[in-house]
Formats: structure tokens, C-alpha cells, sequence
């Protein structure tokens, strides 16, 4: 018995490495993943600042438009003023002209803030287009290592799971069935008693029980965590010397 609780405590040792190989293994795709979607977030947000772009310069062709009526309307107004006769037909063309130059002054006012906003604009998507295009390059690189990473972890799991299948031969199938259950739900499924105390929890161990450890022809649990548990002879030995 206590050579079958000394190959489950070596095979702990090899299930220990091999659920960190496993966990990489599905922890990597997932760090890759969340980085590609950081670049679709950021081609989202470029595509919105670029529409922004081409609407403000619709709205800007559309006021310089407006600008070569408002000039073609100034110019048929200067024009009426030399041919009216009367001074209240002068008095509403006045009016009209000036409501004109008004309205085309508040245009070009308009006119050079977009212009403006147009020109911070387009910088702005120029550095976030090279951003972008950093950030795919670091993608880039790394799924490439990514992947070489995966292929490593995947022979080096198939490496361990022959080495714990092999190990495993040694071991009647009940308790191998026992130590799988307290493996999965603890994480440490064998540990060592010493001076009287369970190393898995702590706890202080009955003296009969204690005794049936030192014994070892039996396989026994810890009654506090369940774990399966084996007495350490070096430690009681050690502790005498002292």
C-alpha cells in the first residue's frame, strides 16, 4: 500500500504540471481573442470617425455652394441698386443686400470653423490609422507565437498524459477512482501527515488514526479535508533528532 501511495503522490506531482499545461492551453486562444477584438473595436471606432469625416465635408461643399448663390445674389442686388428709380424700391433692395452680406458673413464664419474641425479631423484618423495598423502588426505577432506556444504545450501534454498513464499502472483502479474524485475537487489529493497534523488542512489528526498512518497498510483520509493521507516517516525522524 505504501508503495501505491507513493506512485499517487508522484502522479500528483505530474497532475499538478499537466492542469497548468492544460489551463495555458485554453488561456492562450482567449489573451488572443480579447486582442483581436480590441482591434475591431478600434476599426469601429475609426469607420465612425471616418464617416463623421465625409459628412462634414458634404456640409462644407454644400455651404461653398450656398456661397456662389449668396455671391450671384450680392451681385444681382449691387446691380438692381443702379437701376431703381424710386426711393423705397432703393430702401428694400438696401435691405435685402445687406440681409444678403449678413447672411454670407455668418456663412464663412461657419465655413472656416468647419474647415478647422475638418483639418484636427483628418488628423486624428491619420494617427488612429496608425495605431491600428501597429496594433494588427502586434497581433500579428502575437498569434504567430501564439501558435508555436499552443503546438509546444499540446506535444508537451501528450508527453505528460503517456508519462501519467504509464504511472497510473501501479495503482488499483479504486484508488486511482478515489484520488481523481479528491484531485478535482481539491486540487492536492495526497498529502503527508506530520507530527500529528495534516499538511492538507492543518488540523490536528486523532492519535488512533495518527497511528494507523504509521502503520501503513491501509489507505486513509483526513477526516477534516478529505484528502487522502500518509504518514511522513523523514519528518517524525527529524523531529526526534531535534
Amino acid at each position: 500500500m505504501r508503495e501505491q501511495l507513493k506512485i499517487l503522490e508522484q502522479l500528483q506531482t505530474v497532475d499538478v504540471e499537466l492542469n497548468e499545461v492544460k489551463q495555458a492551453l485554453k488561456l492562450l486562444p482567449v489573451k488572443l481573442e480579447s486582442l483581436k477584438e480590441d482591434v475591431s473595436r478600434v476599426e469601429v471606432f475609426l469607420e465612425k470617425e471616418r464617416q463623421q469625416l465625409t459628412e462634414a465635408q458634404a456640409y462644407r461643399a454644400e455651404l461653398e455652394q450656398t456661397g456662389k448663390v449668396q455671391s450671384d445674389q450680392l451681385n444681382k442686388a449691387k446691380s438692381k441698386l443702379t437701376q431703381i428709380r424710386t426711393s423705397k424700391e432703393y430702401m428694400a433692395t438696401q435691405r435685402e443686400l445687406e440681409s444678403t452680406r449678413r447672411t454670407a458673413m455668418e456663412r464663412e464664419e461657419e465655413l472656416l470653423k468647419l474647415m478647422q474641425a475638418i483639418e484636427e479631423s483628418e488628423g486624428k484618423i491619420a494617427v488612429h490609422e496608425e495605431e491600428l495598423n501597429a496594433l494588427k502588426e502586434h497581433v500579428a505577432e502575437e498569434a504567430h507565437e501564439t501558435e508555436g506556444k499552443l503546438k509546444e504545450l499540446s506535444r508537451k501534454a501528450k508527453k505528460m498524459q503517456t508519462q501519467r498513464d504509464s504511472m497510473t499502472d501501479g495503482v488499483s483502479a479504486s484508488l486511482l477512482r478515489r484520488y481523481d474524485v479528491i484531485q478535482r475537487r481539491t486540487g492536492n489529493a495526497v498529502v503527508a501527515a506530520r507530527n500529528g497534523v495534516c499538511t492538507g488542512c492543518n488540523m490536528l489528526l486523532l492519535p488512533q488514526l495518527f497511528r494507523i498512518l504509521q502503520a501503513g497498510m491501509t489507505v486513509e483520509c483526513c477526516p477534516s479535508c478529505q484528502r487522502i493521507v500518509y504518514f511522513e516517516a523523514e519528518a517524525e525522524a527529524e523531529a526526534e533528532a531535534e
